[in-house]
């Protein structure tokens, strides 16, 4: 039953025309009151009328028929469009990594022409799945002229940052200890005030330095710059390691203890240089 009002509804025009035209043809034979039936003009009368009709429920569906053909072919270049956006949104995800990769490269290109020490460039590859600060893999190994105890910077933020030292050298990889590993000892220097001191490690983002001289809460400044001391030959003289975050001095103790923001940010540490100092 709804189909009928709305082919009615959308072939109004033609429904009206057909009516106007069959009326007219009735009234052909009546006159002055007489009706007079003709069945030879009735018989045309009627024929027209389905024609007319014929004729317009073809056109109705051969535009239905030639509509849905169109929407078909509009849906399928509406999916090819939307694969290839798909597509060039990957490859625009993929040019700006590798512009983001190439700026990072440029800048330790630019840190490495810095270093006074022969250098060997890796990336880092790995991180012990059991604790993320203990130890880390590079990519080079003893082929690459690795060998254990090798100190290993980084370059962040426009600073070199002591990262950590190598303790297993393979053929084609090296494993490194960072300074962030309680087990990780390196002789300080406040850069600032000059006191010495010893860091170990405590977390990716605090690191304790130990073994400062009382006098120095008088002199050390929040924000004060650690350094790597040369003593015991282990690490180069002068390596930022991190800053000062906090100080406690406790009345029984001779000594201060820092809370030491550690330069590098492991969490995003990427490149790496190994250093042939002390080997």
């Amino acid at each position: 039953m709804t189909g009928v009002p709305g082919f009615l509804q959308r072939h109004r025009t033609g429904v009206t025309f057909s009516a106007l035209v069959f009326f007219c043809l009735l009234s052909i034979p009546i006159s002055n009151r007489n009706v007079v039936l003709k069945p030879k003009e009735v018989g045309q009368s009627f024929f027209s009328l389905f024609q007319v009709t014929a004729n317009g429920l073809a056109r109705w569906f051969s535009g239905t028929w030639s509509a849905l053909g169109e929407l078909k072919r509009l849906r399928q270049e509406l999916g090819e469009a939307r694969d290839r956006l798909v597509e060039y949104e990957r490859g625009s995800r993929d040019l700006m990594e590798l512009r983001r990769e190439n700026q990072a490269l440029r800048a330790q290109l630019g840190f490495a022409e810095s270093l006074t020490y022969r250098y060997i460039p890796a990336r880092l590859v790995a991180k012990d799945p059991g604790n993320l600060f203990s130890t880390m893999v590079l990519d080079r190994g003893s082929r690459h002229g690795v060998r254990q105890g090798m100190p290993v910077v980084a370059f962040q933020g426009g600073l070199q940052g002591l990262v950590g030292r190598v303790v297993l050298a393979g053929l084609a990889t090296c494993t490194v200890q960072p300074i962030t590993d309680p087990a990780s000892y390196v002789a300080a220097r406040l850069a600032s005030s000059r006191f010495d001191g010893l860091i170990s490690g405590g977390t990716s983002e605090r690191l304790v330095m130990s073994y400062v001289k009382k006098l120095a809460l008088q002199e050390v400044q929040y924000g004060e710059l650690v350094v790597t001391s040369g003593m015991g030959q282990v690490f180069p003289e002068g390596v930022h390691i991190g800053r000062v975050r906090e100080m406690q001095a406790k009345g029984y103790e001779a000594s201060l203890e820092l809370e030491v923001e550690p330069i590098v940010d492991f969490g995003r540490l990427e490149y790496v240089f190994i250093l042939s100092y002390g080997n």
